[in-house]
């Protein structure tokens, strides 16, 4: 077998993939639009909007699976860092925890001990489904990351070939029972999965031309597949769960949409210094952005103000959800800076390097002393 003998390379900014964290929160803050909003669900097959915006959330839909991409092709090539999975846990807590007091110093709800103990705790409480699955896949990645640098490439593809054989190809084709629990891709197994080709990518760059075009063509397929499903389904009427059967983030059509995205823009060459400084002051802030606007309580205020139905039928719908998700996103990114800054002021990043030492002290001395190293005396 061939082992990799180089140590990781340290993490460099990529333009092109720090756009793409901006491009999915804005896919997100769309889909958000559309289903939180309630707008899918009360679109009907004939009316003009139903296929537009249908058409739109397919395109969305690789926004997870982008996330993902984005962490195996970085991190594959970087050591874990526990300052840098407790920072993550800090921002999750803060940002879920503070926000729940701020809406109740204000009045607008209700203080209770239980709710406040579960925006505390966000994470074991799974008040943002993605936030736990990456936090899981952050402290499982130096596993993941010792196989990738002991494989060589055909080894590597013959391991994207199972697991995307597994988790994206048979699971397509057995939509009726879910039976590795991967629940549409809302899952940390589905991330770790795309984690693996992000790697891949990284290591292996892939050469094929127009991965745009390739992303479109795939993404109206997702939508055309729901569009006829649910055509299908108002006249047969059959169970509701198979709408989803080719528009879910690990579906076929989806993933291989997520990986034309993002080949796209890992390779674009950015030069614009107004483009650079945009990419450089929002890119850090997108994760904040999607904490802030899904925190439980905040996100039904939000969508309770914008009310996106009362557009449903009119043609500024498209209009309004462009000002919608721009504004939310500016508004969400501004906030976080603010965290980050108070962060910085009250020596967060120096307190949690000083704990992750102490931690990671701790577990070496004891982990030393219950598993010695080989040729050492028990």
């Amino acid at each position: 077998m061939k082992q990799s003998t180089s140590s990781p390379a340290p993490s460099v900014r990529v333009p092109g993939a720090d756009l793409l964290r901006i491009v999915t929160m804005l896919m997100i803050l769309t889909s958000h639009f559309f289903v939180h909003g309630g707008v899918l669900g009360r679109l009907k097959p004939g009316e003009p909007y139903f296929y537009i915006c249908w058409i739109i959330e397919a395109c969305c839909y690789v926004m997870v699976n982008c996330y993902a991409l984005i962490t195996g092709y970085f991190q594959s090539r970087t050591d874990f860092k526990l300052k840098k999975l407790l920072l993550l846990w800090g921002q999750i807590v803060f940002l879920s925890g503070g926000l729940y007091l701020i809406l109740c110093l204000t009045g607008q709800v209700d203080f209770k001990w239980l709710a406040f103990l579960q925006a505390a705790f966000p994470i074991t409480q799974k008040r943002y489904w993605f936030a736990t699955a990456y936090v899981i896949l952050y402290s499982i990645s130096p596993l993941f990351n010792f196989a990738i640098r002991r494989m060589n490439r055909r080894q590597h593809a013959l391991c994207l070939a199972v697991l995307c054989g597994v988790f994206v190809v048979f699971r397509n084709f057995s939509y009726w029972i879910d039976f590795a629990a991967l629940g549409g891709g809302y899952s940390w197994a589905s991330l770790s999965v795309l984690y693996m080709i992000g790697a891949y990518l990284r290591l292996y760059p892939p050469k094929f031309r127009h991965p745009l075009l390739w992303y479109f063509g795939l993404s109206l397929i997702t939508a055309a597949s729901r569009i006829v499903l649910t055509i299908l389904y108002y006249k047969y009427d059959f169970d509701s769960s198979f709408l989803k059967m080719f528009m879910q983030y690990n579906s076929v059509p989806v993933v291989a949409a997520s990986v034309c995205l993002f080949v796209f823009f890992v390779n674009l060459n950015i030069r614009n210094r107004v483009m650079l400084w945009i990419i450089k002051f929002f890119s850090p802030a997108a994760f904040g952005v999607y904490l802030i606007h899904e925190q439980i309580e905040v996100k039904n205020i939000i969508w309770k103000l914008i009310r996106p139905l009362q557009f449903i039928k009119s043609p500024k719908l498209l209009p309004y959800l462009i000002l919608v998700i721009f504004s939310l996103f500016i508004i969400c990114a501004l906030l976080d800076k603010i965290r980050h800054l108070l962060s910085v002021v009250l020596h967060v990043p120096q307190l949690f390097g000083f704990v992750s030492e102490k931690i990671s002290s701790i577990f070496r001395k004891a982990f030393n002393k219950l598993v010695p190293d080989e040729g050492e005396p028990s």
